[in-house]
């Protein structure tokens, strides 16, 4: 049993224990053990045959005995024994947007629903309206909430997709007769979410090429297996199943297709269009004048016949690519970003220490890291009481004295209460070199409410950044309604950067929100959110996100110097200052 599913077994037993209306405490502790096997960088398996499962965060001797369990018989007798008395299905329905267990608790016990199809003909019959705690505000959520579920289906995130992309393309690149392979679709092109892998590749007998691809390793069924095209279902543990389509071209006509397969369909609707008015075709294989074929082998020399510059994929969304005589030589690129602002260690929720996070930083060649550890609200998060954060600045700075080339600022992840106040007092926040402020819980579906507490935390001159402004989980949870054009109107007026998370659960602010921020004046910083140092590579779908919002090297705070972070926090708390006399 691998780390995720061990995980999810324990989450699951907090979940039922909170359905059937047991104590906090006991719902806290399944909870904590499954957020350490989660956090492991290392197989659970081994950690239980060393002896040393009693050393994880939240585990004693109780609970060690319980993950031994599970590592031996594949089960939990106490999950066993919850589901006797809790329908499984309920577990499904959690993943409704704003239900919580209390919440699928009553409608339960109350009205017999068990699962999405029986609250959908509640809703449509009635039923909830005179149920305790039921009013028309989360009758109308429910609704919402059943809407993004059905939205979202069959949409897997991008952190996933590349994941298996990375592993398949391996596969793939290795086959017999290989000359060329790309990804295609949603996923060159940064979207957060995609339905499938496109898969284009380049080979003289495409009819061996499909046959070797559907006999891969992982391919768990076979839907298409044509002369040159298949498309079968790939299953890699754990990151799931995904359908793949695999085209096979000649050589001569590769650029044509990936530029096809790559879309979107209205971007590529409009190359025809252009292609057209110019007495040209375009298709699959290749630019054509009648029967004579002008170009086709790479995308460059396409664009180039059509009078056009080469197209970023991130940017062929017909969103404006049609209407530029060049596209900016300073896109943003990865490798602009000189460092990040927002990351945990094991001082809250995170999985490594400080030294290891900023050891992994200056590996990846930044120049600056800042450390941003969760403010006291967030219990689940372990997060830091004021006494224990001036220690833990210390211990930041510490670290830093002691990584020549890497600046180590102290910071910290500071919910945003409901009311707007901060989770620290303003003394506690003076002694910080950066601060990142969050919206973690009540969240609601106000959006004058939302936006008015985010606009106290922006005023507040101790607050450098908002993270995850929107609060979205993708696939899991909607956004936070908010007014981002006031949110970054005040962002700007005050110096305050918005935030495009790049975890791929996240990606919030998404990229028309931060395209329009942008263009508002508001500054922008990309972050990971890490919680681990693998997790630094998830800055790649931050950056994708960023270029498909035509963010430039300069909008993006983090592509400046350790000194210019520091004199954009200064030049806040003075402007406040000048502001308010």
């Amino acid at each position: 049993m691998n780390n995720a599913a061990a995980a999810r077994v324990f989450n699951e037993v907090a979940v039922l224990l909170e359905l059937k209306g047991e104590d906090d405490f006991r719902v806290l502790a399944y909870r904590r053990v499954g957020r350490a096997i989660n956090d492991l960088n290392e197989d659970l398996a081994e950690v239980a045959s060393r002896g040393e499962l009693e050393q994880l965060p939240g585990v004693g001797k109780a609970m060690a005995e319980k993950i031994t369990e599970l590592l031996r018989e594949g089960r939990l007798s106490v999950r066993e024994d919850l589901l006797r008395e809790v329908p499984e299905s309920l577990l499904r329905l959690l993943a409704v947007p704003s239900l919580g267990a209390k919440k699928v608790a009553v409608l339960w016990k109350r009205l017999g629903i068990i699962s999405l199809d029986d609250l959908k003909i509640a809703l449509r019959t009635r039923k909830l309206d005179d149920l305790p705690g039921f009013g028309p505000k989360t009758i109308n959520q429910l609704q919402r909430g059943i809407e993004f579920i059905e939205r979202s289906a069959g949409r897997t995130r991008i952190g996933m997709a590349w994941k298996i992309s990375t592993l398949l393309g391996g596969q793939v690149l290795g086959m017999r007769g290989m000359e060329q392979a790309e990804f295609a679709g949603s996923l060159r092109r940064g979207r957060e979410t995609v339905g499938n892998l496109d898969l284009l590749c380049a080979a003289d007998e495409p009819a061996d090429v499909i046959r070797e691809f559907c006999q891969l390793q992982h391919v768990t069924q076979v839907i298409v297996a044509a002369e040159s095209r298949g498309a079968v279902l790939v299953n890699y543990e754990p990151y799931g199943t995904l359908r793949v389509d695999l085209r096979v071209v000649p050589a001569r006509a590769f650029g044509a297709a990936w530029l096809m397969y790559t879309g979107s369909d209205a971007h590529y609707a409009r190359l025809v269009e252009r292609a057209a008015q110019r007495g040209l075709e375009l298709k699959e294989t290749g630019l054509f004048d009648a029967d004579r074929f002008i170009a086709g082998q790479t995308e460059e020399e396409i664009y180039h016949a059509l009078g056009m510059p080469w197209v970023p994929p991130e940017l062929r969304e017909d969103r404006g690519e049609f209407e530029v005589s060049e596209i900016p030589r300073d896109l943003l690129v990865q490798n602009h970003l000189r460092g990040e602002l927002h990351m945990h260690t094991v001082a809250s929720d995170g999985r490594n220490t400080i030294e290891e996070m900023a050891q992994a930083a200056r590996d990846r060649g930044y120049e600056y890291i800042c450390i941003t550890d969760h403010s006291q609200s967030s219990v689940l998060a372990d997060g830091l009481k004021p006494e224990v954060l001036l220690g833990h600045i210390h211990d930041v700075h510490a670290v830093g004295a002691r990584m020549p080339g890497l600046e180590v600022l102290a910071g910290s992840e500071v919910d945003i209460l409901s009311d707007g106040r901060l989770d620290y007092a303003d003394d506690v926040l003076a002694q910080l070199d950066w601060v990142m402020a969050s919206v973690h819980a009540a969240m609601t579906n106000d959006i004058e409410k939302n936006t008015r507490r985010t606009l106290a935390a922006i005023r507040n001159p101790y607050v450098n950044c908002i993270s995850h402004p929107t609060g979205r989980l993708i696939n899991e949870r909607e956004a936070m309604p908010i007014d981002i054009e006031a949110i970054a109107r005040e962002a700007a007026r005050t110096g305050t950067a918005l935030e495009i998370n790049a975890n791929n659960f996240r990606l919030d602010l998404k990229d028309e929100h931060a395209r329009l921020a942008r263009d508002l004046g508001a500054m922008i910083l990309i972050n990971t959110d890490a919680h681990a140092t693998d997790q630094f590579d998830q800055i790649r779908f931050g950056v994708m996100t960023a270029r498909r919002g035509w963010l430039r090297k300069d909008d993006v705070l983090n592509t400046r110097s350790a000194a210019e972070i520091r004199q954009f926090a200064q030049a806040k708390r003075a402007r406040l200052r000048a502001l308010a006399g």
